[in-house]
């Protein structure tokens, strides 16, 4: 199977759920649905100030500070604990369901995020670098490969091999639960 390649400047702007933002949505299953019905998501986002996150039921989330200072998220989960998350540029994911009630806080100015979101139950992701290198999917996984500078990125559904681009990556495996 071939990969199919998208290129920053088509990737659908989708504003946040709670009005307060603008998401560039890089792949998603099925294609422009609603954070109510999509199954899973890839998508990119600047930051610019601090601000509470979209409450999205039923949603997981990884989230990835991919340009700037980074970020503290404050999460109050399902048992009423606070979790603090900090991320740096680069740094592997945060993890957390999207009915936590989450609140961002920006380091030390605006940055530009890389997000993950799947639906609890039907799907899962795993996030990874790589460099310069070939990465193989099976007959049950899609693969999208994001270029974190330019947000170019390749989608492959299915079996097969994708070559990655010479710069680092961001590799994300995504299958059903």
């Amino acid at each position: 199977m071939a990969a199919i390649h998208l290129p920053a400047s088509q990737h659908r702007a989708q504003p946040w759920k709670n009005g307060l933002g603008l998401s560039r949505t890089i792949a998603d299953f099925p294609a422009g649905a609603s954070f109510d019905a999509v199954k899973w998501q890839v998508s990119a986002t600047e930051i610019g100030a601090d601000c509470p996150f979209s409450d999205l039921p039923g949603l997981d989330r990884q989230f990835m500070v991919i340009d700037g200072n980074g970020v503290e998220l404050s999460c109050i989960d399902d048992s009423g604990k606070t979790r603090l998350f900090q991320g740096k540029t680069m740094q592997g994911p945060c993890t957390f369901s999207g009915e936590w009630k989450t609140q961002c806080r920006l380091l030390s100015g605006p940055v530009k995020v890389f997000n993950v979101m799947t639906r609890r139950g039907r799907f899962a992701a795993e996030l990874s670098f790589a460099e310069g290198a070939a990465v193989d999917a099976d007959s049950r996984q899609t693969l999208v490969a994001v270029d974190p500078r330019s947000l170019d990125a390749w989608r492959l559904d299915g079996p097969g091999r994708l070559v990655l681009p010479a710069s680092a990556t961001i590799v994300v495996r995504i299958r059903e639960a």
